[in-house]
C-alpha cells in the first residue's frame, strides 16, 4: 500500500535544517549564530564533515542575519556563496556565525566564519543574498 503524497511520512525529517540536525544559538541585528552537532550521517569517506554541509550551514547562519533585518518582509534567497575551507571537522559540533556587511534593497552581502566547539577556524565563507518581494496578485 501506498503512502498518499499530502500525508506526511513520520519517519522523515519535517524540514532540511532539522535532517541536518541545526539549530539556532543566538541572533541579534545583522547576525546570527547557527550549530550542528556533527554525527555519522555528516561524514564523508575520509571521516571529515563533508564540504557542501559545511557550505550549507553557513548559508543558514547568513540567511538567518539577513532574516533579523528584513523581519519577515519578503523572502531571501542564496544568488552566490564562496567558501574557504581552512581545516576538517570529524567530530563534536560546528558552530556558524552570520554577518551581514551591506543590506541593500534588493540585494544583500554577508560573511560568515564556521569553528568547531573550541574556536578553530574550519571555514570562511561570503556571499550575496537576494530579498523577493511577494508579487502582487
Amino acid at each position: 500500500m501506498t503512502r498518499p503524497t499530502d500525508v506526511p511520512d513520520p519517519h522523515e525529517p519535517a524540514s532540511f535544517s532539522e535532517m541536518l540536525g541545526t539549530s539556532e544559538m543566538e541572533t541579534g541585528e545583522g547576525w546570527a549564530r547557527v550549530r550542528m552537532p556533527i554525527g555519522p550521517r555528516h561524514l564523508q569517506a575520509a571521516g571529515n564533515v563533508q564540504g557542501g554541509i559545511i557550505m550549507t550551514l553557513a548559508d543558514m547562519a547568513i540567511t538567518r542575519a539577513l532574516s533579523t533585518l528584513t523581519q519577515g518582509n519578503g523572502t531571501s534567497v542564496t544568488v552566490e556563496l564562496k567558501i574557504n575551507f581552512i581545516a576538517p571537522a570529524r567530530q563534536g559540533e560546528l558552530i556558524a556565525e552570520g554577518r551581514i556587511t551591506h543590506k541593500g534593497g534588493t540585494l544583500s552581502v554577508g560573511e560568515v566564519a564556521v569553528t568547531d566547539a573550541d574556536g578553530k577556524l574550519i571555514a570562511t565563507g561570503m556571499g550575496t543574498w537576494m530579498v523577493l518581494q511577494p508579487r502582487p496578485r
